[in-house]
């Protein structure tokens, strides 16, 4: 991936995720659904949040053996919401976030968890982790936004470097929707024809007059084994429609 793509993707992506208060963040942002949007009172509001939350931990944890001296990694943790909950079960808690401003209200949001730290990365890597240090990287709703393969791919590699062997890493993203029989056809053949694989998008419209490609990279479980399986990461369980029709979730441990 050149510099150039990469920095405009970072632009575009923290300019989104820069949301303009803690209340937009939070409930137009990281939650943001017909319900949550039909809303602005705060006690209903917070009654969502804390429902999404309790909701989303058992999909993170699912067959993974979170213990008292395990260190954890999320990798886009928004406002903190989720290491909140995680946090009191492992030994440290440290998240990752591409934009300022949701670090910096992440760090008002754990104010008061000891064993939580939270770093402002590039979107692509774990920098400042040191190499086979972790028990468990974990991502919910994050590379779901993802819309360049190559930031998925680095993400990986990331991911392999940072966990100690047999670590547990835990990932929910999209899965490729079925494809009418001739693209599937053409899927086929053009890895024999020297080309790659199609790789589509989803695009959502969040800025006037501007569509971005931020509905991020889809994958076909077959694809997401393999990608895995080049990085080193062993594929242990993988479920198709838990949470959303279209989400995967993935649990892998680094080889040895």
């Amino acid at each position: 991936m050149d510099t150039a793509t990469h920095e405009q993707w970072l632009a575009d992506t923290r300019k989104f995720w820069d949301a303009g208060s803690e209340f937009e963040a939070r409930y137009r942002r990281i939650c943001s659904s017909p319900d949550f949007d039909a809303t602005e009172d705060a006690e209903a509001l917070e009654a969502l949040w804390a429902e999404e939350t309790e909701r989303a931990l058992p999909q993170i944890l699912q067959g993974v053996p979170l213990a008292a001296d395990w260190t954890c990694v999320e990798i886009g943790c928004g406002i903190g919401r989720l290491m909140r909950m995680i946090a009191p079960r492992c030994k440290r808690m440290i998240g990752f976030d591409l934009s300022e401003r949701m670090a910096s209200w992440s760090r008002e949001y754990l104010a008061d968890v000891p064993n939580a730290e939270v770093r402002v990365n590039d979107g692509k890597s774990l920098a400042g982790i040191a190499d086979a240090s972790v028990d468990f990287v974990y991502s919910h709703l994050a590379f779901q936004h993802i819309t360049l393969f190559e930031v998925v791919d680095a993400y990986l590699a990331e991911i392999r470097r940072v966990l100690k062997p047999g670590g547990y890493c835990r990932i929910q993203n999209w899965r490729d929707a079925p494809k009418p029989v001739a693209e599937s056809f053409k899927d086929m053949i053009r890895p024999l024809l020297g080309r790659g694989r199609y790789r589509s998008s989803r695009c959502w419209t969040w800025s006037a007059g501007r569509e971005v490609k931020f509905g991020g990279v889809v994958f076909h479980p077959r694809q997401w084994r393999r990608l895995l399986r080049e990085h080193g990461l062993r594929v242990v369980d993988l479920q198709v429609g838990v949470g959303h029709d279209f989400w995967m979730w993935t649990t892998s441990r680094k080889d040895g």
